[in-house]
C-alpha cells in the first residue's frame, strides 16, 4: 500500500511540473537572450555593409545600429581607416573617388593556419578520424606525422 502512495505521489509531482515547464515555454517570463536589445553593437561588424545588412533585417533597430536615425548604420563607427585617403581624385572618373575599396582575398587559406599550435594535437573530427594535416591517431588527438 505504501508503495502505491509515493508511486501516486511521483506522478502528480511529476504532473505538476510538466504543466509548469508547459506554461514557461508557452509564456516565459524573461525574454530569450535572441529577444533581448543591443545585442549588437558597431563593432559586432566587420564592415558597415554588414551592419546595414542588420537594420536592413529588423529596421526597427532594437540594436541602436542608426542612433542619428538617417537610415545609415554605423556610418560614423571607423571601419578599416588605415592613414591613406581613399576620397581623393584619380585621374579615371569622379566615380573611383568614391567606390570601397574591394576586399582582399586572404593571403593564406590554409584551415589549421589560424594562431594555434603548428604541431598538434587536435581534436577528433566528427566522424572520429584525423584530419589529412594530422593523420596520426593517438589516445583520442590528432598529431602531425
Amino acid at each position: 500500500m505504501m508503495w502505491k502512495l509515493v508511486i501516486v505521489g511521483l506522478v502528480l509531482a511529476c504532473g505538476f511540473v510538466s504543466r509548469v515547464t508547459y506554461e514557461q515555454i508557452l509564456h516565459p517570463d524573461t525574454p530569450a537572450v535572441a529577444q533581448s536589445t543591443d545585442q549588437y553593437d558597431c563593432a559586432s561588424f566587420g564592415s558597415q555593409e554588414s551592419a546595414q545588412a542588420e537594420l536592413d533585417r529588423d529596421p526597427s533597430d532594437p540594436n541602436n545600429l542608426d542612433p542619428d536615425g538617417n537610415g545609415q548604420a554605423c556610418d560614423d563607427y571607423p571601419y578599416g581607416t588605415s592613414g591613406t585617403n581613399n576620397a581623393s581624385p584619380s585621374s579615371g572618373s569622379s566615380n573611383d573617388a568614391t567606390a570601397s575599396p574591394k576586399p582582399q582575398p586572404p593571403q593564406n587559406n590554409h584551415l589549421f593556419n589560424s594562431g594555434g599550435p603548428a604541431n598538434g594535437p587536435v581534436p577528433l573530427m566528427a566522424d572520429g578520424g584525423c584530419p589529412i594535416e594530422f593523420p596520426v591517431r593517438h589516445k583520442g588527438l590528432c598529431y602531425p606525422s
